[in-house]
């Protein structure tokens, strides 16, 4: 049995959805809540997100509901000075940008896309109950019309910081639970700040966020104590919040949403439960800060989605998706460690405060420190280097590594991510490609890399590398092998049905 249930249909549910029907993969998705949600939530989409995007085709409709971000600064908040500026333009993507954007626009988007790939999102329909053996998952789910049962292949729970289907596996987050709450608000903001980028504002109460949105709406947050039970701020409360942490520049009106929420830093110890996979907040909680949580959500869907495709459909072994925990969870766990970090350094008081404020001068003020701090921010120094999937096979060249996420050149005469929205493995090639296209067969295409390709991958002459669909390196190699190409497809991802031609 092949088909998946994917349970939430957020931003990282739709990105697993889109990204299994793609490949060719039967999906459904359900998701709790009876329409999709009016709250803004996460509104930032780094870099490396939008690279993954690109291969759906969504990323017009994005834009243009959107705002790019040209830097993020963190700011002294009594004095509005700023302390560091990360400036995104120079960030090695084609998307030097962060791009701001309501959760409800990207879902809808993401819900179009899915649509239009044959998925039907199916809201009001929650996961109660799941079983699973070695050939299925039998769920039982709470519909409008009542309960019904359904037995898939597979479990995909990206259903949020209170995920269900992880409490259905036995599975608990584990971490710091010291609950810091935030107040947030989605409103118009008047200000004389530019509109092209983020501000963390430092503070001895806590940090400020603000985040511009299209137009004049923007999404602000404030690190706060603890409310009272049931509670929203009002928009006075977010005004004065606004006046005392930001330099009294930001003037708040027209409240869509206003509310508490309570933020802790966990993960769970484990991404794969047998047949059901967690993904996104129903994996990590952390902070706000950096804006890494949404992100991180749909890296892991893009992720999983390729392998649990092959894997699906019969392709490769099960043991495959062991992978998935493998790249992924080091990855949320960096991820939880440094939006405490961040956290903590907004809300640093006395001789933390002036060590604080030295760092920051230093990052703000030597360019290449800035400019790897911006790529960071933008988790474009996500890689999986050390991960069985990587495999660099010759002479280590200075240019890109297996385990990297694939450069796209300036100068290609393709765009990498323009091939990347082919169905599949993209294999790029130094040489004669004789024999390469029977080896991978219908798991992807041969493309013939250009000089830009090659000098990114430091050839001096026949070269080849293999780019996995959620866009990282595979294989890297300094010759063209289809035998070894045939090794790599055999005994480090575990396919087992031969290639379709």
């Amino acid at each position: 049995m092949g088909d998946v249930l994917v349970v939430g249909a957020g931003p990282v549910g739709l990105t697993a959805a889109c990204q299994l029907a793609r490949l060719g993969v039967g999906v459904r998705v359900i998701d709790a809540l009876p329409e999709p949600t009016t709250e803004s939530r996460a509104v930032s989409i780094h870099a490396r997100s939008m690279e993954m995007l690109a291969a759906l085709g969504v990323v017009p409709r994005l834009e243009s509901l959107g705002r790019r971000i040209a830097a993020l600064e963190i700011v002294d908040g009594p004095t509005g000075d700023t302390r560091a500026r990360l400036d995104f333009g120079g960030i090695p993507s084609r998307y030097p940008y962060l791009l701001d954007i309501p959760q409800p626009d990207t879902e809808a988007v993401l819900a179009a896309r899915a649509t239009e790939l044959g998925v039907v999102v199916e809201h009001g329909v929650s996961l109660t109950a799941l079983t699973q053996d070695d050939t299925g998952v039998d769920v039982t789910l709470a519909t409008p019309a009542g309960e019904q049962t359904a037995r898939v292949g597979w479990v995909v729970g990206a259903d949020g910081g209170h995920s269900t289907t992880r409490r259905l596996v036995g599975a608990h987050l584990e971490g710091a639970f010291h609950g810091e709450h935030f107040a947030m608000a989605d409103v118009d903001v008047a200000t004389d700040l530019d509109r092209d980028t983020i501000r963390m504002f430092a503070h001895r109460d806590g940090i400020g966020l603000l985040f511009p949105l299209r137009g004049d709406r923007a999404r602000i947050m404030f690190l706060v104590g603890t409310p009272e039970p049931g509670t929203a701020p009002s928009l006075a409360e977010v005004q004065a919040l606004a006046d005392a942490r930001m330099d009294g520049r930001v003037t708040v009106s027209n409240p869509r949403w206003l509310a508490y929420f309570e933020i802790h830093h966990a993960q769970v110890p484990q991404y794969r439960h047998g047949r059901v996979l967690l993904a996104g907040d129903a994996a990590h909680i952390h902070s706000p800060a950096g804006a890494q949580g949404m992100n991180t959500g749909i890296q892991d869907a893009a992720n999983l989605a390729w392998k649990l495709a092959l894997v699906a459909q019969g392709r490769a072994d099960a043991s495959l998706l062991d992978t998935y925990q493998d790249e992924r969870h080091p990855v949320g766990a960096t991820v939880v460690r440094g939006t405490t970090v961040l956290t903590e350094v907004g809300t640093a008081t006395g001789a933390k405060a002036a060590v604080r404020d030295a760092a920051l001068f230093v990052v703000g003020h030597v360019p290449a420190l800035g400019a790897a701090a911006a790529t960071t921010a933008a988790e474009l120094r996500v890689h999986h280097r050390d991960s069985v999937l990587s495999v660099q096979h010759g002479h280590r060249h200075h240019g890109a590594r297996a385990g990297d996420h694939a450069p796209d050149p300036e100068g290609t005469a393709v765009p990498v991510e323009e091939l990347l929205a082919r169905p599949g493995f993209l294999l790029l090639v130094r040489g004669a490609v004789d024999g390469l296209e029977a080896v991978l067969g219908d798991l992807g295409s041969v493309v013939s890399a250009d000089d830009a390709v090659a000098a990114a991958y430091g050839w001096g002459g026949d070269g080849m590398a293999l780019v996995r669909p959620d866009g990282y390196l595979g294989l890297v190699a300094d010759t063209v092998d289809a035998d070894l190409l045939r090794r790599y497809l055999t005994e480090t991802l575990r396919v087992t049905a031969p290639a379709r031609v």
